[in-house]
């Protein structure tokens, strides 16, 4: 039974042409670790560092209860160790994206991703 059947249909076309659209999106926004990104670290008076975010470097920054040691390797930054209290801002991990930051309020210390890339959106509102 020979017939006029498609191989695709609409709906089949449609999502193929979703899946081709997002992955382009994403293809061409690319995942935030562009050669203009780097990592700030600001620390308790005054104290500013910015390293490119590709390098492998650690800083320790002093704050008004001791030293705070930063990681950057592998395209992300983190907080090795606090002497804070309860240590959040190790326990909050890596950050890679711009816009995304750990931060030690005891020991006031910030890592915060800049660059080019795209600065993830938590909320929108209107």
């Amino acid at each position: 039974m020979a017939g006029n059947r498609t191989l695709l249909t609409f709906a089949d076309r449609l999502v193929l042409y979703v899946l081709v659209g997002a992955a382009l999106v994403l293809l061409l926004t690319g995942d935030g670790r562009g050669s203009g990104a780097a990592v700030r670290i600001t620390g308790d008076g005054g104290f500013e560092r910015l390293v490119p975010l590709g390098s492998d470097v650690t800083v320790e920054v002093a704050g008004p209860l001791g030293t705070t040691v930063v990681e950057v390797a592998a395209g992300e930054a983190r907080v090795l160790s606090s002497p804070c209290p309860h240590e959040l801002c190790v326990k909050m991990g890596a950050v890679r994206a711009p816009g995304r930051a750990v931060v030690c309020v005891p020991n006031r210390v910030v890592v915060t991703i800049v660059g080019d890339g795209p600065t993830p959106t938590d909320a929108v509102t209107r």
